[in-house]
């Protein structure tokens, strides 16, 4: 009886306390932690199937996957959806200059169709006219064409457009930024060609001849492929992508949160005592949150198409994005529960996160509504990434040229980056589960 109490403790102990098992027994405790792998993905469906059974039995599946996401998606589309409105902007032009080249730009924006009754322009004589006009509201942004703009764009030297805004209409700012850009693109080609043909040895005549036969009238904007010319989406689909991207963190979040529950009871304890490897509970739990997230996803897809009449672009591209979006928030949702301790812990960090996450990423307000440093901040959140993606996806398929591989080739970048925050979050989440929770 001596003998059998200085022992130790029985294996079971050992393992639901973390400890290593004697030396006479530790070759055969690491072979069945280790060893085994159809033993350990039948343990890995078990945990799942009870998990999922949980879920479903309490109702939080039904509840946070489905009804409220959708419900908010349609409150929310009923109340503002449609059409999002027509972008029009008036924008100033200051021609200091004279020339031919802003003449050119005048007349290809007044003569693209993808601009009718988007840009209206008004001639202003001067700069401080235009910042008058500007603080009055009459005009939304200007643009100015210096004096000698032709003449330094002709002979190579390239040239400054200036444009100023006005806080009061950022939308005619972006307008104003984006045919600025374009124009900018071609004087900075212009001025290559035009040093090339110099440093080539032709004289400046040949070259001025050259300018004039080739564009001296001004550019060619091209602005058919322009983005602000892009298919209009409705605002059902946008508040719909919204929601489901904020309430996959709730949903995942309910599994992982489990976790905390079962160390506090001690059911962790003795599912880690069995002859399985520690990460099975973990997987068991992220793998039923993220079936549950995706279902309710897509039934949200599924009922903005129905009620609305409305459509989120490409299927397979649509699902490959909320799938990659539903597995990064699976890895934040494992991150945050790495780093607490309680159940209230988490509820709250994953909230603050989850909201955090939706109001920078654009699933609450329009990422263009936000400040330049904050859209910058935004590229680190999945939701900013899942929303761009369904916007392109709805925005190119009303516009009618976007197929199937077409979707996946658009959002391959933004599926890129999700699984990137997927990856490295992820990666974290497991060292931080090793060090505390599975330790």
């Amino acid at each position: 009886m001596r003998a059998a109490v200085g022992a130790g403790p029985p294996a079971g102990e050992h393992a639901a306390l973390g400890d290593e098992p004697p030396a006479g027994r530790r070759a055969g405790w690491r072979g069945r932690r280790r060893g085994g792998w159809t033993a350990a993905w039948r343990a890995l469906l078990t945990v799942s199937a009870l998990e999922l059974r949980a879920r479903l039995r309490d109702g939080t599946a039904v509840v946070i996957a489905v009804a409220v996401p959708i419900t908010l998606a349609t409150l929310f589309g009923f109340a503002l959806g449609g059409d999002d409105p027509p972008l029009r902007a008036t924008i100033g032009m200051v021609d200091l200059d004279g020339g031919q080249f802003p003449a050119g730009v005048r007349h290809e924006l007044l003569s693209a169709k993808e601009l009718r009754g988007v840009v209206t322009l008004r001639d202003l004589p001067g700069q401080d006219q235009a910042r008058r006009e500007l603080d009055s509201g009459a005009i939304g942004s200007a643009i100015v064409f210096p004096a000698g703009f032709s003449t330094s764009v002709g002979a190579g030297e390239g040239g400054r457009i200036g444009v100023l805004t006005s806080p009061e209409s950022p939308l005619a700012g972006v307008v104003a930024r984006a045919i600025v850009d374009r124009i900018s693109a071609l004087v900075d080609a212009r001025t290559l060609a035009v040093r090339a043909a110099l440093l080539a040895g032709v004289s400046g005549d040949d070259v001025k001849d050259l300018v004039e036969r080739n564009g001296a009238a001004g550019p060619a904007l091209e602005l058919g492929d322009d983005p602000l010319t892009g298919g209009k989406i409705d605002l059902s689909v946008y508040y719909g992508a919204g929601m489901a991207a904020l309430f996959a963190f709730f949903v995942v979040g309910a599994s992982m949160r489990g976790l905390l529950t079962e160390r506090r009871h001690g059911t962790l304890d003795r599912i880690r005592a069995a002859p399985v490897p520690a990460w099975v509970p973990v997987a068991g739990k992220a793998a039923v949150g993220f079936a549950l997230a995706l279902t309710g996803a897509c039934l949200n897809w599924a009922a903005s198409t129905l009620i609305f009449g409305t459509t989120w672009g490409s299927p397979p591209a649509v699902f490959a994005v909320l799938a990659a979006h539903v597995l990064a928030a699976t890895a934040i949702t494992m991150l945050v529960t790495s780093r607490v301790r309680t159940d209230a812990q988490a509820d709250g960090t994953l909230m603050m996160v989850s909201f955090v996450m939706a109001f920078l990423g654009g699933s609450l307000v329009p990422l263009f509504s936000l400040p330049g440093p904050l859209r910058e901040v935004a590229r680190l959140t999945p939701n900013a990434w899942t929303s761009t993606a369904l916007t392109e996806l709805a925005g190119a398929d009303r516009a009618g040229w976007m197929g199937w591989a077409d979707g996946m080739a658009a959002v391959a970048g933004p599926i890129g980056a999700l699984c990137l925050i997927a990856g490295v979050t992820g990666g974290l989440a497991v060292w931080g589960l090793r060090k505390g929770l599975l330790r």
